[in-house]
């Protein structure tokens, strides 16, 4: 036989005859006297009673009461009793519904609760084996189609049959006898029992299923000419009665254990909870603690590493100074030029890219010739151009500013060669390709003076060297430009 350490549980078969102890997965065990250990006590006993309650349709504390009183009509003072359904598969709309449940009134199974409650034994829970019956049915998906099933098991002290109704027990038998041949016989008779108190309809023949039974069982059963299943070879190495008791615990329905009656079992999954909680709160601290001291060398080394930084930069801006000073450097003058460099310089434009838009117009123009250049910061771009031309061109508005603007100024001499029809069509190709660019904004246009200089002195008029250079004065495009002519 196997023994068990405090830790573990055992199952306790209660029958008529006598106690049977097992392991929780079916072996065989000597009775646990000195050690006290958990134990699932399954009972299969002739006071047995089944009972169908049905609820109307109440809710609350109403169908609770309801329930309650059934209970107490149907069975009188029986304090171990379960329900096949579990309470959370009850409605929670207020509709009727069915409610099976099972108690069993016996003696012997009452003081076999009290010994082992004296000798500290924890009581995770009761229940009948025929209730474990159809729970082991339930799970057989071959069974699942059968409306109405009769189970009969074999036990050594007899047989225990189970009627199910759409895979809910019904109603129990325990038969004390252990001669294949009466078993039979006695199987005929409770069919027939069922139908004469109308628990099953005469024209339902019940579908049999023997577990695990002997050969002359079946050779009887067949002799009756019932509907017969094919036998169901059991899985478990000590046979299907084994097999049956290790589906006890919190997953199978019909627990007729009160809670009184699992307070220590309760106690202590309560205590191995809060030891669990307790172990993962003290793991969840000391890897908070970790953490934190992880955290605290982190900023420990980046707070050095700042300081290292700090104090090369203070020796490099000591040094900077020294090499300020031997040079004799003017360091408002240096930091005044840095600073006219960020804010205004950079804003400024790239040589490159206006010789090479000079470039590219004296290329397309080999007529003209580029006489000057240039780029310059001033408060208001190409103004003296513009107040030279006010008597000929409108005045252009430049909105008031203190910031510097870039000015991009550049002369063009055309050859003296030309006729004047050729001059003003050179002129007007090179204000069209000017006005073109798309980065600059043209204030400054010589083709509008060209054409005043030419009403004011006629045809036969002399054109001296100033008014033969044209000057065209730009300013980089922007928003604030865009609408400016």
């Amino acid at each position: 036989m196997t023994a068990l350490t405090s830790s573990q549980s055992g199952l306790l078969l209660v029958n008529p005859l006598q106690r049977q102890w097992f392991t929780g997965k079916g072996d065989a065990m000597a009775p646990p006297e000195s050690l006290p250990i958990g134990v699932r006590v399954v009972a299969d006993l002739v006071e047995e009673n089944h009972v169908r309650i049905s609820v109307p349709g109440i809710v609350g504390r109403d169908r609770q009461s309801f329930i309650e009183a059934q209970y107490q009509a149907l069975l009188p003072d029986v304090a171990l009793r379960g329900s096949w359904e579990r309470a959370s598969a009850q409605p929670l709309l207020p509709r009727p519904f069915g409610l099976h449940a099972v108690g069993v009134a016996s003696p012997t199974l009452t003081g076999q609760l009290d010994e082992l409650t004296k000798a500290g034994h924890p009581i995770e829970g009761v229940w009948t084996l025929s209730y474990l019956m159809a729970h082991w049915a339930v799970r057989q998906t071959a069974l699942s189609g059968q409306s109405w099933l009769l189970l009969c098991l074999g036990l050594p002290y007899g047989m225990r049959m189970v009627l199910l109704h759409d895979q809910v027990p019904v109603f129990s038998r325990l038969l004390l006898a252990d001669d294949p041949g009466m078993q039979a016989q006695e199987v005929g008779q409770t069919l027939k029992y069922l139908t004469d108190n109308r628990i099953i309809e005469r024209d339902v023949r019940p579908a049999i299923l023997p577990l695990d039974p002997a050969p002359a069982l079946r050779q009887g059963l067949q002799d009756l000419g019932l509907n017969m299943l094919p036998s169901m070879a059991p899985r478990h190495a000590n046979g299907m009665l084994a097999e049956v008791m290790t589906l006890a615990g919190s997953r199978a329905p019909g627990n007729l254990a009160s809670i009184a009656l699992r307070r220590h079992h309760l106690a202590h999954r309560t205590r191995q909870g809060l030891r669990l909680l307790t172990g993962v709160v003290a793991v969840a601290g000391a890897a908070g603690l970790v953490m934190q001291g992880q955290a605290l060398l982190q900023g420990v080394d980046q707070s050095r590493v700042q300081q290292q930084q700090a104090a090369q930069m203070t020796e490099s801006a000591q040094s900077i100074r020294d090499d300020l000073a031997r040079r004799n450097i003017n360091v408002p003058l240096l930091r005044l030029a840095m600073e006219v460099q960020q804010q205004e310089l950079q804003k400024g434009i790239d040589p490159v890219q206006q010789l090479w838009l000079l470039g590219q117009l004296m290329k397309g123009h080999p007529q003209a010739q580029l006489v000057r250049t240039e780029q310059a910061l001033r408060e208001q771009a190409c103004a003296s151009l513009q107040a030279n031309a006010e008597a000929e061109v409108a005045a252009v508005v430049v909105p008031e500013s203190t910031a510097l603007q870039t000015e991009w100024q550049f002369d063009v001499r055309p050859s003296s060669d030309l006729l004047p029809r050729q001059r003003q069509a050179l002129l007007e190709a090179l204000a069209k390709s000017v006005a073109a660019w798309p980065q600059w904004q043209l204030k400054t246009n010589p083709e509008r003076q060209e054409s005043a200089t030419a009403l004011t002195g006629g045809q036969g008029s002399a054109i001296d060297r100033a008014a033969t250079d044209w000057r065209w004065c730009l300013v980089p495009r922007t928003p604030a430009t865009e609408g400016t002519p």
